[in-house]
């Protein structure tokens, strides 16, 4: 495809989809009083409590600062708390509150909502296709030399 900035491309197809999706999941995490990008912090927790800061941002490729705001305002919210860690007093451990533990079943059915709502009207065949597409394109930039972004977290 040569004309890459026509409204038609896959570029801008692509770009207005994923614009279009985190509005939705912004619209629908707001009502669990959660921003859509803590979304992977508490699902990490979930999955393994007593986290550092620092081990969340390593497990989640993002920079520690930004760790630190999500950390701070799901804090403030009441789904997460901090601690000392008993071995080493300069790291902090991050914990799931009961409030946020709450939220587990609630955001599963939101992303599975989300994601059907973004599916529906394919075909077994057709979803099959566009993932595979979508892996492809993945690929592509994955050997971009000197690319270090790491495509397999996002």
């Amino acid at each position: 495809m040569k004309n890459t900035g026509s409204e038609d491309s896959i570029q801008i197809l692509v770009a207005k989809i994923s614009h279009a999706y985190c509005g939705l999941l912004f619209h629908q995490m707001a009502d669990a009083g959660i921003h859509p990008g803590q979304v992977p912090i508490i699902k990490l927790l979930y999955e393994e409590e007593n986290l550092s800061q620092k081990e969340i941002a390593a497990r989640l490729h993002v920079k520690p600062p930004t760790v630190n705001v999500s950390i701070r305002r799901l804090e403030q919210a009441g789904m997460v708390s901090r601690s000392t860690d008993t071995q080493d007093q300069r790291v902090t451990r991050i914990h799931l509150t009961e409030k946020g533990r709450e939220l587990e079943d609630r955001i599963r059915r939101t992303l599975q909502e989300s994601e059907k709502i973004l599916l529906s009207g394919f075909s077994d065949t057709e979803l099959c296709l566009a993932k595979r597409f979508l892996e492809q394109m993945l690929e592509n930039l994955r050997s971009v030399p000197g690319n270090d972004w790491p495509f397999d977290k996002v």
